[in-house]
């Protein structure tokens, strides 16, 4: 019995953990917070242009519409169904 629990604890995976668990898994709370983050600064900066239309310049606008299309594409990755996994099956081919 022992040596069977050594054995399980011997072996090691050649693909690190990341690889193992997806970017979006691994790395998904970090990303949608910052998605989170751009929408909302986003909305402000858009929010503000509109309340003060005499004041707002063209730069901020442009950041508003900057930050809220990043957050639009940080979510939708993280959104976006996984594709099924797929056994790859390695062919070598003798040259010849």
């Amino acid at each position: 019995m022992r040596a069977d629990t050594i054995s399980r604890v011997a072996e090691h995976h050649v693909k690190p953990l990341v690889i193992r668990g997806g970017l979006a898994r691994t790395f998904g709370s970090l990303a949608s917070f910052l998605a989170v983050l751009f929408l909302i600064f986003g909305f402000y900066l858009l929010g503000d242009a509109f309340e003060h239309p005499l004041d707002a310049q063209a730069a901020g606008v442009l950041t508003a519409a900057f930050s809220i299309t990043l957050a639009a594409i940080l979510l939708y990755f993280l959104l976006k169904p996984r594709r099924a996994l797929r056994t790859r099956s390695v062919r070598f081919r003798r040259a010849g």
